[in-house]
């Protein structure tokens, strides 16, 4: 089959067509690539190694497809076995040789893949997986928040408590803005200005234009939140100082425990007194050491489904800039640029 292969580390990514076609083992099916997208995270693991179990190394985690091969017991976290023909979504072991979505073909631990909600589109599902899970890890593991029941929602701010997230307008943030507020807070998110109409439009209560002074954020949150901010999210990891002042600000008018989670999980976490800080580790995802993450995805995931199948979170805007293996390439080079800003760059991999 085919798939993009990087030869070593900031080696060229090239097409290679000779790759063997992986078979599932127990638990797993094997799919059909149609679409995938492109995260920062492939940047990483084709540059530096990371999470990289051999090489030559192909990139790419996010996959929506359509299963043509069982292996045994293929029970998904809705509790139903899977069967050849049902189309799948979501993020695939990250790094790991015959399980990564730049390619044809690809394994995928059912236990942990999404069934496809009649109501997502597989490009839109594509554009979400990683986004949407790595926002569930952090506000219902991190935060410890308790997983909303889809079949009786709080009424909107029914916790009558404001959650902070940095970065709303992103994929992670907007996952984040919107599960936040189906967990019944109310929102204030940082972006640019021209992102704030956006923000508004997913959930958030309040915007604050990350381009001001950290004082500035300092004020804005402080004067929205009446000086009462307890959770706060970090979806693109480069607040800790923010986030820092913030809290230290907020301190004394904040009763009770306050928490902080980041997606940058490699730099030292902020020590502030009465706070839990945590950083997000999706990247072992699937592997057989993960065990505990493993087990909370099967626990979340049924509930990340039925709010996407009653269109209670929506994923986020994204461009579809490629076609086959090779438009991997162009649509790598399309998110290296920044010129979709947000928008999440996907390529549609094959027919169904």
């Amino acid at each position: 089959m085919k798939a993009i292969t990087v030869a070593q580390p900031g080696a060229a990514p090239q097409v290679t067509s000779d790759i063997p076609t992986p078979s599932p083992g127990e638990g797993q099916v094997l799919v059909k690539t149609l679409y995938t997208a492109i995260n920062p995270v492939d940047e990483i693991t084709a540059s530096t190694g990371a999470l990289v179990d051999a090489w030559p190394h192909t990139p790419g985690c996010d996959s929506a497809g359509v299963i043509t091969q069982l292996g045994p017991n293929p029970i998904s976290a809705l509790g139903h076995e899977f069967k050849v023909g049902d189309k799948v979504f979501g993020c695939t072991r990250v790094g790991q040789k015959g399980y990564t979505a730049w390619s044809e073909s690809h394994l995928f631990d059912a236990s942990i893949c999404i069934p496809l909600p009649s109501t997502l589109p597989l490009p839109a599902a594509a554009s979400i997986g990683t986004a949407l899970l790595t926002a569930a890890i952090g506000i219902f593991e991190h935060l410890a928040i308790p997983f909303p029941d889809p079949a009786n929602l709080p009424a909107a701010g029914a916790r009558d408590e404001w959650a902070l997230v940095f970065g709303g307008a992103g994929s992670v943030g907007q996952a984040s803005v919107q599960l936040l507020k189906v967990a019944g807070f109310k929102v204030i998110a940082t972006g640019g200005a021209g992102s704030a109409e956006l923000l508004k439009n997913i959930g958030a209560s309040a915007t604050v234009d990350y381009k001001q002074s950290t004082d500035a954020i300092v004020e804005e949150v402080k004067r929205v939140t009446n000086g009462n901010l307890a959770y706060a999210f970090d979806a693109v990891g480069k607040n800790n100082d923010v986030l820092t002042a913030v809290y230290t600000a907020l301190q004394d008018t904040t009763p009770g425990p306050r928490h902080y989670v980041t997606t940058d999980d490699w730099a030292p976490l902020p020590v502030l007194a009465n706070t839990t800080a945590g950083g997000i580790q999706l990247g072992p995802i699937g592997q057989p050491s993960a065990t505990k993450l493993n087990v909370f995805l099967q626990k979340v995931i049924p509930v990340l489904f039925k709010l996407l199948e009653q269109e209670t979170i929506k994923p986020s805007a994204y461009s579809v800039e490629g076609a086959g293996i090779e438009g991997v390439l162009k649509a790598w080079e399309v998110q290296k640029s920044g010129v979709k800003g947000s928008t999440k760059v996907v390529v549609k991999i094959a027919d169904e």
